[in-house]
């Protein structure tokens, strides 16, 4: 069996899932009075070091979209194409739905205060972009797959 470019995709998506599940803080809130708080994937940490984990959905959403790509790589090597597609568009619906609780979570945290996002933000993005590559790779090798079966009829 080969290695195709959708199964690359899906590996590199889980990483970088991986990565965003496990580095620092997505963003650091500043109060007015220059106090600093953590948002991180799984807890809410504020300055003296005390933890909140009422945003623990965060995290919870990264696990799921890293089972959802581990699923997709293991149907890949079933060549269920339609399957694949369908985890792939699930996918990249759950790292959009990561970004609205992100922003609600946001809105809800940032009552007069201002934030500065850091570089774990984007991890999540680019597994979605990750997740449109595969679905694009995977509906190509579908058709490929198709034109060369129907090329070899014979015609009346």
């Amino acid at each position: 069996m080969k290695f195709r470019s959708y199964q690359l995709f899906n590996i590199i998506a889980i990483a970088v899932l991986v990565a965003s599940l496990f580095m620092g803080p997505v963003f650091n809130i500043y109060d007015n009075n220059t106090s600093l708080s953590a948002l991180e994937n799984f807890r809410l940490v504020q300055l003296d070091g005390e933890a909140s984990y009422v945003v623990c959905a965060l995290g919870v959403i990264l696990i799921f979209d890293i089972l959802l790509n581990v699923f997709a790589l293991f149907i890949s090597l079933f060549q269920n194409f339609e399957l694949q597609k369908r985890v792939a568009i699930l996918s990249m619906l759950v790292v959009a739905g990561y970004y609205i609780v992100l922003l609600a979570y946001v809105l809800i945290l940032l009552y007069g205060a201002s934030f500065t996002p850091a570089v774990s933000l984007l991890f999540p993005f680019v597994a979605l972009v990750m997740n449109m590559l595969a679905f694009l790779a995977t509906r190509r090798t579908e058709a490929a797959i198709l034109a060369k079966a129907s090329g070899f009829r014979l015609r009346d």
